[in-house]
């Protein structure tokens, strides 16, 4: 840790504190009384001095609620999970830990599991690890480790602090955190392997991949499938500091974000470890710009027409690269009696309705445009009227997305105030989004004549109960539910952004490759991957998708015909692992 020049137990002065409960007792540093004293036995080493640092330095954790009526709880893909480790389960998970043993501590949490080994068991050592950086703040805010800590009886390691770990990992005894285990699968399956003998470290090509987005998961597994283990890179929770102490220890053979990263571009560059990246997610920021000295990083997107986008923004290598599938998590599934009553219907379409995202956005081009007094004569209800019109234009035509010509002839110069003041968001794409989200729903209630099924957020429900015929079903958890969603109902329908129809949603593929029959928008993309009308079924307009739904019902023989050549042309060419090959080429 640098510009150390003392060590007198205390912490005042050394650090800057993030953002904290301003209500709690604290110490001159800032600090909570224990998290201070905790972090001062790590002073005088350097590794702990600079795990000091590293634990400081952590985001501001609004994944974690700790306080109020609720227990802790964690946010996790969308949804809060209880982490705190009950008593019962607490002492059933360190049931094998025999007293004299090196304890792996996978996943720190609290440290409720730590702080009860070290109590019972007075003669082992504990290895706590936590990729998290302000979980393992959390632990030491909570529990006292003082006496472990400056005994060496209790090591802390964080990120990628894993590595060096994995050689001895055949001599530890494992305990996993009940909950962590689920959230930290790239790791695991790195320990797991290490415990049985696995691949040596000298032999390991490493990729670090860079979370985030819908196919990490997926994406995962297909590049260790090419050979590669891969280490998780926590870009939108780590600090970068934390990035490039990851990729010091790493050094990968590149580094792989879904969605161009600056941060993480800065710290491969700082490093010369080539990154590529893959434009997937939805994004209503403006188009990225590469680094002084960082234009030959390799950028794919999903959308063709973005193509032209990024090379005007700098950087010399791009490409489009459509979604893949996992073949090995998306398949088609037999249910059993009670699977099908759950999760069979005969219309049916899987997605956000985006009615929440498109309320925020609607809020916040308002307010911006107030800021912006770019009208200064216009009341704000006046200002919403006008927005109103051209949400309106669009809903007359779905066929054509007007919306960016309509809103430069109506708010041209508050579009360039916005350009010219360097907004990080374009507020066009807000707009984009409040029509995505209103031709949805529009496309969904239109089919409710044929009783549509929908799984997704819960404003759904708000349809459903509006329009007799919609039936809101929840949301299906990402893994085997999805998958029977996929696989039972007789027809999938597609609504994609109107903003962005030449890209190919992810459930698209996702349904051909449980073998369901699906009805997507058409699109020139559409076509360029699959044989419309023999693997998959398109429309064009609202009323045919209407004549569609109605046609295959009558006829499901035809469906199921189509569907299963859709399911050959994605095994054979769509896996997620030929999309790897291309990103890891």
């Amino acid at each position: 840790m640098t510009g150390l020049s003392h060590i007198d137990g205390s912490l005042q002065g050394l650090f800057t504190t993030p953002q904290r409960d301003t209500s709690a007792e604290e110490t001159p540093s800032g600090l909570e009384p224990l998290l201070e004293e905790n972090l001062c036995t790590l002073v005088g080493d350097a590794t702990g001095e600079q795990l000091i640092e590293r634990i400081l330095y952590a985001d501001n954790g609004k994944h974690v609620i700790i306080g109020g009526p609720n227990p802790p709880l964690y946010r996790f893909r969308g949804r809060m999970r209880e982490f705190r480790v009950p008593k019962k389960e607490l002492e059933q998970s360190v049931a094998d830990v025999q007293d004299g043993e090196t304890v792996f501590l996978f996943g720190i949490s609290l440290g409720e599991q730590a702080a009860h080994i070290l109590r019972t068991r007075p003669n082992c050592k504990v290895i706590a690890w936590d990729r998290d950086p302000w979980l393992m703040r959390l632990a030491l805010t909570g529990q006292d480790y003082k006496y472990s800590l400056g005994t060496g009886r209790l090591t802390l390691c964080l990120g990628a602090d894993l590595i060096d770990h994995l050689p001895s990992m055949p001599d530890y005894c494992l305990v996993m955190h009940p909950v962590l285990r689920e959230f930290y699968e790239d790791e695991l399956l790195l320990t797991q392997e290490a415990t049985r003998g696995g691949a040596k470290d000298g032999d390991r090509k490493w990729v670090g991949l860079g979370m985030g987005g819908v196919v990490y998961n997926e994406l995962s597994a297909a590049v260790r499938a090419e050979g590669y283990s891969v280490f998780p890179l926590e870009v939108r929770r780590w600090d970068p500091r934390e990035t490039r102490i990851a990729l010091q220890t790493l050094r990968p053979e590149r580094v792989v974000t879904i969605n161009y990263n600056s941060e993480v571009a800065s710290v491969c560059h700082e490093l010369e470890i080539p990154l590529v990246a893959w434009e997937v997610d939805p994004k209503t920021d403006r188009p990225p710009t590469p680094l002084a000295g960082g234009e030959d990083f390799r950028v794919f997107t999903l959308h063709p027409k973005d193509v032209g986008q990024l090379e005007d923004a700098g950087f010399s290598s791009v490409g489009y690269l459509p979604i893949g599938v996992d073949t090995d998590k998306r398949y088609p599934l037999e249910l059993n009696e009670e699977e099908r009553s759950r999760f069979a219907a005969r219309v049916c379409f899987v997605g956000s309705s985006l009615i929440d995202r498109a309320r925020r956005f609607k809020r916040l081009f308002l307010q911006l445009h107030a800021s912006f007094n770019c009208s200064a004569e216009e009341s704000f209800d006046e200002t919403s009227e006008r927005l109103e019109q051209v949400l309106a234009a669009e809903r007359a035509n779905y066929g054509v997305y007007n919306s960016d010509q309509l809103l430069e002839e109506q708010f041209g110069e508050f579009l360039e105030a916005a350009r010219r003041n360097g907004t990080p968001d374009d507020p066009k794409k807000w707009v984009a989004e409040i029509v995505a989200s209103q031709k949805r729903v529009a496309y969904v209630s239109a089919l409710s004549d044929f009783g549509i099924h929908v799984w997704g957020d819960d404003r759904w429900s708000e349809i459903s109960a509006a329009v007799p015929g919609v039936h809101y079903r929840g949301l299906a958890e990402q893994g085997h539910e999805l998958t029977c969603v996929y696989s039972s109902a007789e027809i999938h329908v597609d609504v994609n952004r109107i903003y962005q129809p030449e890209a190919i949603p992810m459930r698209v593929i996702n349904v051909m490759a449980c073998g369901g029959f699906m009805i997507a928008e058409h699109s020139e993309s559409i076509q360029e991957l699959f044989e419309v009308g023999m693997e998959i079924e398109t429309y064009r307009t609202i009323e045919e998708l209407e004549t569609k739904v109605a046609h295959y019902l009558e006829n499901p023989g035809e469906a199921r015909e189509i569907a299963q050549r859709g399911l050959e042309a994605v095994r054979q060419r769509h896996t997620m692992r030929i999309r790897a090959a291309s990103l890891l080429a």
